[in-house]
């Protein structure tokens, strides 16, 4: 932006930079206005709340090829890139969901979409349920997996990989068979006759498989709701499946994740027991390694981009840093780093057939992120395009990390998003916090807190107790907590920025969604006079109502969804207590109720029950229903629909000014 220097293009400038060129040109353009320069208008609302520009980024496994998702109105769009003949070519692909986009080989790519429906078959009265469209880029002709195919209906349900079969690309995909005891059934399907041959038959308590390159399976894992038991597989020589480990758990159960160091072993990770919070290796004969990795809790295992074998892991906190034990691939991941020194960088994809060209994508205090293409045997580079190319440099402020002791002195790590171009003290706060419970927010750009501190308002995103990332002994910290300490965690950060002189007490908002709107609704009835507000997107309303409605659309009261819930919530005597529902004479302050009706998460009938009670009890309610919205606000028009709704309630009873 440089001044105010245009972002817009998607694919411009394409060239052959030198690395430090992609440095300078990504400095250039996105430092803010010198001094004398005027600052440029407050951007719209609209351009925080619409969808990124690149919603999703794929390279091809040559090189050659990019591919990405964006958005033209309600339109979802494909746009595959040609990097030597700097060729781009358009697919509109319509207004259906799309969740992704991968290459299943360098002429063909994946878009996987989504909607939400009834399967008669299926548990819960409707699913998201995921479809996978395989596209010739070169005729753009579009298959959907599994159309037409007896026994199946066209969604998957897991396994969307590439495989080099017999030399030729292909992918493949798993699905439950209607009938026969409705199997997880995993296929092949041909790229160019799209036909699917069956790989494995498992039963219909299988998860998932793993294969090598090639699409051999090697393992093979299931669940037993009923037994409480999961089970370890893997495939014999001549045919057949070896059962070599079981774990009797009913919720923490362990995950398959991929091959291990060889394509005769596996990577698990345990949740509970001895090995809890552990990955382990194991081979064929059911051999467990050592724990590949004792040091931290916020990582995830990496793998090879050609050999899809493991190779080290990657670990989260504020931002992602890599450990391979590969030493050309850390070579290249600390290349890529290199490559822009002033933002956080992030490897988003390897090409398969040549690592040394690889995507990144880089975040800066004036950058709300940046996709570049680097050929590192080459010595080239491409800018592939930014997320945000209409939000100047001057409206962008960057999250602070702060921490705080909660009030029986457990320290509480967060986050505090400060308005621009503005004195930061008595500021109006907005309490933001997240959804899960058992999530956590980073210092990643997110549209939301930088929307509300654009109006003038300070942000604080607390990893209260029950947040990931900080240890077990964190997320345990939060079991029976919910309106209890979890709230007030929130609360005791409000008290900690008052008491610094940052904002000011009388001048506080609680917006959150899911598990946040949840928080929202508990600060307006069982943590009261903290907030002037309260706006509750998908939250929840009545305890007892939600684990009803888990059990339905799980099919079962003992379901890991369904037991994990109870655990979190705590004593089921108590449940009533910590219901926002149930305490709505205590409600001083206005509160704005937001919901998707079509939420599979949450029941819009929380925010319908909570509207009653509130009316009833003569309080100041107002409740939005989103048509067509889901519970993770994938539709752009509902999103603005939704942030236009809530500024307008902030600027009423809580204004800036």
């Amino acid at each position: 932006m440089g001044g105010h220097m245009d972002r817009r293009a998607m694919l411009a400038g394409v060239g052959a930079l030198s690395l430090n060129g992609i440095v300078a040109k990504a400095m250039a353009e996105t430092q803010p206005a010198k001094p004398d320069e005027p600052l440029p208008p407050r951007p719209a609302m609209d351009v925080y709340v619409r969808s990124p520009q690149i919603e999703d980024v794929s390279l091809s496994p040559d090189g050659k090829r990019i591919a990405l998702i964006t958005q033209n109105g309600k339109d979802y769009v494909l746009v595959t890139y040609e990097i030597a003949a700097n060729k781009t070519s358009h697919l509109r692909l319509g207004e259906a969901k799309v969740r992704s986009v991968f290459w299943a080989s360098n002429d063909h790519v994946m878009v996987s979409t989504s909607a939400t429906v009834g399967l008669r078959e299926f548990t819960g009265s409707r699913q998201e349920h995921w479809l996978a469209h395989i596209i010739d880029i070169h005729t753009n002709a579009i298959k959907t997996l599994f159309d037409r195919m007896d026994g199946f209906y066209n969604t998957v349900e897991g396994g969307l990989r590439r495989i080099k079969h017999e030399g030729k690309y292909c992918v493949t995909a798993s699905n439950y068979q209607m009938h026969s005891g409705y199997p997880l059934c995993l296929f092949r399907f041909d790229l160019e006759s799209y036909r699917g041959r069956l790989i494995d038959a498992g039963f219909d308590d299988t998860h998932n498989w793993v294969l090598t390159p090639a699409g051999v399976p090697v393992a093979r894992c299931h669940f037993s709701r009923t037994r409480k038991e999961w089970t370890l597989e893997f495939r014999q020589p001549k045919g057949g499946w070896k059962k070599v480990f079981v774990q009797k758990e009913a919720v923490d159960y362990p995950s398959l994740i991929g091959l291990g160091r060889t394509e005769q072993s596996v990577i698990i990770y345990i949740d509970a027991g001895d090995n809890a919070g552990e990955y382990l290796e194991v081979s064929a004969d059911g051999t467990f390694s050592e724990p590949l990795d004792k040091d931290g809790y916020n990582r995830s295992p990496m793998f090879h981009p050609t050999t899809k074998l493991f190779t080290g892991f990657a670990r989260w906190d504020d931002w992602v840093k890599y450990e391979y034990n590969d030493p050309r691939m850390q070579k290249l991941a600390d290349l890529c780093k290199g490559a822009m020194p002033e933002y956080n960088v992030s490897v988003y994809e390897f090409a398969e057939e040549d690592p040394r060209k690889v995507l990144i994508y880089g975040e800066s205090a004036y950058d709300p992120g940046t996709y570049y293409f680097i050929d590192f045997g080459a010595g080239s580079s491409v800018p592939v395009g930014q997320n945000y190319p209409d939000l100047y440099a001057e409206w962008i402020t960057q999250k602070k990390p702060i921490k705080y002791k909660a009030a029986d002195g457990l320290e509480i790590h967060g986050y505090l998003t400060l308005p621009p171009n503005k004195v930061h003290k008595d500021l109006p706060l907005i309490v933001l916090p997240h959804g899960g419970p058992h999530a956590r927010d980073t210092s990643s750009f997110d549209w939301e807190s930088q929307l509300y501190a654009s109006r003038g308002y300070a942000v604080l995103q607390p990893n209260f107790r029950g947040s990931t990332g900080y240890g077990n002994n964190f997320i345990e910290a939060g079991y029976g907590q919910w309106g209890r300490k979890m709230q007030t965690d929130l609360s005791d950060g409000v008290r900690y920025l008052a008491k610094g002189g940052t904002i000011d007490p009388k001048r506080v908002a609680i917006v959150g969604a899911s598990y946040g709107g949840y928080a929202a609704l508990a600060g307006a009835t069982l943590d009261p006079g903290v907030y002037r507000c309260a706006v509750s997107v998908a939250g929840i309303s009545d305890i007892k109502a939600m684990l009803s409605f888990d059990t339905n659309q799980t099919g079962s009261a003992t379901s890991p969804v369904v037991l994990s819930l109870k655990r979190s919530v705590g004593d089921k005597k108590t449940l009533d207590e910590i219901s926002p529902v149930n305490h709505v004479d205590k409600v001083t302050i206005p509160i704005l109720l937001i919901h998707g009706k079509d939420d599979i998460v949450v029941d819009i009938g929380q925010s319908r029950k909570m509207e009653r009670a509130l009316k009833n009890a003569g309080k100041d309610v107002t409740i939005i229903e989103l048509k067509g919205e889901d519970h993770w606000q994938s539709v752009e028009a509902k999103r603005v629909e939704m942030s236009t709704a809530i500024i307008a309630f902030l600027e009423k009873h809580n204004p800036a000014t």
